[in-house]
């Protein structure tokens, strides 16, 4: 009914006399009714909800005209409105082992939705769907793992049981849970090359009822997650620019990612979308547009024949792209990176923290030019420049890498658990000192190292948790002013 009134507001004055109760209203509920009309009418707050924000909409649009707010405003509606709500009223915290399949699958959806961030809730959450796991279906899986993407809540324990009950279900995950599937491990940073590739050969068997959104947001997982297997990635080619096709611009925009381009797409699929972003830009806001000029960079660098086969108003617009202002929140230096500029200083080197260099950010930039007049930068890597869990770099670290260095920079990297082996502050200049000298080649690929245990990494982020709240406490009683006289 929501739906309705919002498509046509005056179908409830036409059916007034019409509904029962005695008066109009959303879900045909009762009310007090005067002869001159109606007096008051019983909504539910949702209901209440969607109307107001129906006539605050036709208020802007009177006096802000229809041209830019409509666009702005329907996007914000139908990213922020759930497309598929489970219909069951549920408490969030009511007792978890009387909770059912259903009951405790609702109980995530709603938390997540409402970003309820207790720790002790989720838990409980994660004990009970332990116990049911055998009971969910692929469609109860789907909600709960949009549930727990959603809420970014990490349980290694939780993930390692849950995901083998994914993997003999997988065939009966149809468009919502498969998206829900790839989104929740993309979320996670969680690398299961094994799982990748049979999401996406399961995607491409279900490829006709798959929605193209959920396409989108699935493709974008598989490139982020590191889907390595050639064959996969030239079906996943074959048929991608025809899905993309049934897109509105809304759903399109959210096609343009570097990595995807970088990783996944060939040449025809990177020049349709660079094409068609050119027509569709007017509902892209300032994230997309970062995108759309850090996949222009890609495209160019990795992809030499993707330009030449833009049109002349595509090209141009790409170059007005990189020299038009895109807002930006920008990003603070992170305890580690200050910590790392600090030695930097007492050596006596230039430099400059976290700034945007074209579509790409920096750590750490040396002043002083090499002899072949290169700069030199410093990126800092935290425990999120890798996957979860492991010491393997994230997909887009490596394209990141490669960018800079295909660009003319020398790019010298510290890792969070080189440094957090130096014990003392001379030591740490030392590093710097050794890591600094020499050059590096043109065009370098970022490798990783041998795997370490699982235990040694756990223990070694414990460790560095430990130390990195040292560290900020230290920041903070050295900021610390002191206004006693």
């Amino acid at each position: 009914m929501a739906a309705r009134l919002l498509g046509r507001p005056w179908a409830a004055a036409e059916g007034l006399g019409r509904l029962p109760g005695g008066c109009w209203g959303p879900g045909s509920g009762g009310g007090v009714r005067y002869n001159r009309g109606v007096f008051k009418a019983r909504m539910r707050p949702l209901e209440r909800a969607v109307l107001r924000a129906w006539r605050d909409e036709q208020r802007n649009v009177r006096k802000y005209g229809i041209a830019r707010f409509n666009k702005r405003w329907r996007s914000w509606a139908q990213n922020r409105v759930r497309q598929f709500r489970f219909p069951l009223p549920v408490t969030l915290t009511a007792d978890t082992s009387l909770m059912d399949a259903t009951y405790v699958m609702r109980c995530v959806q709603k938390a997540a939705s409402l970003r309820k961030h207790d720790v002790k809730l989720w838990f409980g959450y994660s004990k009970r769907l332990l116990e049911l796991r055998d009971e969910l279906t692929a469609e109860q899986l789907g909600y709960v793992l949009w549930g727990y993407g959603k809420s970014s809540f990490v349980d290694a324990n939780f993930y390692q049981e849950m995901l083998p009950v994914v993997k003999l279900k997988l065939q009966g995950f149809q468009s919502h849970a498969l998206m829900s599937l790839m989104w929740c491990l993309k979320r996670l940073k969680w690398y299961d090359a094994e799982l990748n590739r049979r999401a996406a050969q399961h995607s491409l068997e279900i490829i006709e009822h798959l929605r193209p959104s959920d396409f989108i947001k699935v493709a974008n997982a598989l490139a982020q997650l590191g889907l390595q297997d050639r064959g996969l990635k030239e079906a996943l080619c074959r048929v991608a620019v025809e899905k993309l096709e049934e897109t509105f611009a809304q759903q399109f925009r959210d096609a343009m990612h570097p990595v995807t381009i970088g990783y996944l797409w060939n040449d025809e699929v990177t020049a349709y979308i660079l094409e068609r972003f050119r027509r569709i830009f007017i509902t892209a806001r300032p994230m997309h547009l970062q995108k759309a000029y850090e996949s222009a960079v890609v495209s160019r660098i990795q992809k030499p024949e993707v330009w030449p086969r833009l049109s002349q108003d595509s090209k141009s617009f790409y170059v007005r792209l990189s020299q038009r202002h895109i807002s930006d929140r920008g990003r603070r230096p992170s305890s580690v990176q200050r910590d790392v500029s600090r030695h930097l200083a007492d050596l006596g080197e230039a430099h400059r923290n976290s700034f945007r260099w074209g579509p790409l950010y920096i750590d750490i930039g040396l002043e002083q030019l090499e002899v072949d007049e290169r700069r030199r930068c410093l990126m800092v890597d935290s425990p999120s420049s890798f996957f979860f869990s492991s010491d393997q770099y994230l997909p887009y670290k490596r394209l990141q890498h490669s960018l800079l260095t295909s660009l003319g920079w020398d790019v010298r990297r510290v890792r969070w658990d080189e440094w957090l082996e130096l014990p003392d502050a001379q030591r740490k200049r030392e590093f710097l000192q050794q890591l600094l000298s020499g050059s590096r080649p043109i065009a370098e690929e970022l490798k990783d190292r041998p795997a370490v245990p699982v235990s040694e990494l756990q223990d070694k982020l414990r460790r560095f948790k430990s130390w990195k709240l040292e560290l900020e406490a230290a920041e903070r009683q050295t900021e610390k002013i002191d206004f006693e006289i």
